[in-house]
C-alpha cells in the first residue's frame, strides 16, 4: 500500500518506509486518519539518530507530524511530534510536543483521546488563518495612517460650538474650519477606495501559494467571509513541486520572482518571499508570521481575477 504523499512518491523513500521499525505507525496512523509520507529524515551513518518521517494530513498539503522510533531495554518506543500538540508538562519544547509509548495500541488512544491529530478546518484555523488576515492587513495598510487629526485647540473648539449653537460672538475661523473639513472628507475617500479595494481583493475568490521548509508549493483558493469571521476554501490546497499545472499565475509569480531577486530577497519554493507586504504594481499581498520550517509557510495571495 503507497503511503507518500501523491506526486512526492520515490523508491528511496518507499523503501526507508519498508525497513523503518515505525512503519507500523505510520500505517495505523494512516489508516486512522488518512496521514501521508512526505519526506524522511535519515538516520545519520553512526547509527544512533533515528530515521524521522514528515507526515501530511490527509490531503498531502500540510505537514503536521514527524514520527519515528527509538530503542529502549531493547524494545522499540514509537514517537509522534507535532508543533500543533503541547503537553502540560515536560522537560522542554521537544518533550511536550511529542507523545511517545512501547505499545503502538497505547500512542493510538492517546492520539485520539486527547485529540492531537489536527482536522485540516482546524489546522487552516489555528495555524493559517492568521496570515490570510495577515494579507488583509499589509493591502489596508498600504493605504497608511487615515485618522482624523486635527490641530484645533480648545478656544477654536470653543469657537466651533458657538457657531453650531449660534451664540455670540461668533470669532470662528472659517477658513481653518474649510480646511479641516476638506482633510476629514478626504480622509474618508480614502477609506472608502481602501474597503472597496480589499473587498475587490478578498471578497472574491483569491490563491494562496504557500512554500514551506521542503521547498514545496501549497496551492489553494480562498474567499473572506465576515459573516463567520473566516476564510472559506474554495478549491482545496494541493503540495505541488512547480507550477506546471498552474499556468494562470504563472506569469505574476514570475514577476515577483524577478523583483525578488533584483533586491536580493530569500525566496521559499523559488518563488515566495518571507514579508508582510502589498505589491501594488503586482496586485499581490505576501504574509508570513512565524518562522518558515516544515510546519510553518511564508505566504503570496493574488486576486483571481488578475490571473
Amino acid at each position: 500500500m503507497n503511503y507518500m504523499v501523491e506526486g512526492f512518491e520515490s523508491e528511496g523513500l518507499a523503501e526507508l518506509i519498508d525497513n523503518a521499525p515505525a512503519k507500523r505507525l505510520i500505517q495505523e496512523l494512516n489508516f486512522k486518519y488518512g496521514m501521508k509520507v512526505l519526506s524522511a529524515k535519515v538516520a545519520n551513518n553512526i547509527g544512533y539518530a533515528p530515521t524521522e518521517f514528515y507526515l501530511t494530513e490527509s490531503t498531502g498539503a500540510f505537514v503536521v507530524a514527524r514520527v519515528w522510533t527509538h530503542k529502549e531495554d531493547g524494545l522499540d518506543v514509537y514517537n509522534y511530534r507535532s508543533p500543533f500538540y503541547r503537553k502540560d508538562r515536560g522537560s522542554d519544547t521537544a518533550d511536550r510536543e511529542t507523545i511517545y509509548s512501547k505499545k503502538l495500541s497505547t500512542l493510538m488512544s492517546t492520539l485520539k483521546r486527547q485529540n492531537v491529530v489536527p482536522s485540516l478546518d482546524g489546522l487552516l484555523k489555528s495555524r493559517h488563518e492568521d496570515a490570510f488576515r495577515s494579507g488583509v492587513h499589509a493591502l489596508h495598510n498600504h493605504y497608511g495612517r487615515l485618522h482624523k487629526n486635527h490641530d484645533l485647540d480648545t478656544e477654536d473648539v470653543h469657537d466651533l460650538l458657538r457657531a453650531v449653537v449660534g451664540e455670540t460672538p461668533d470669532t470662528l475661523d472659517k477658513n481653518k474650519c474649510k480646511e479641516l473639513l476638506d482633510k476629514f472628507n478626504e480622509v474618508d475617500k480614502i477609506k472608502a477606495e481602501r474597503d472597496q479595494d480589499i473587498a475587490r481583493f478578498f471578497d472574491n475568490e483569491f490563491y494562496a501559494v504557500g512554500a514551506d521548509g521542503f521547498g514545496d508549493l501549497v496551492i489553494g483558493t480562498l474567499k473572506k467571509n465576515d459573516a463567520h469571521r473566516k476564510f472559506d476554501v474554495i478549491k482545496p490546497f494541493k503540495r505541488v513541486k512547480d507550477l506546471s499545472n498552474h499556468e494562470e499565475i504563472q506569469p505574476i509569480m514570475l514577476m515577483n520572482k524577478v523583483i525578488a531577486e533584483s533586491n536580493d530577497a530569500k525566496l521559499y519554493g523559488g518563488y515566495v518571499i518571507s514579508a508582510n507586504s502589498y505589491l501594488p504594481d503586482l496586485d499581490i499581498a505576501t504574509a508570513c508570521i512565524r518562522r518558515v520550517d516544515e510546519f510553518d509557510l511564508t505566504w503570496m495571495f493574488i486576486p483571481c481575477s488578475k490571473s
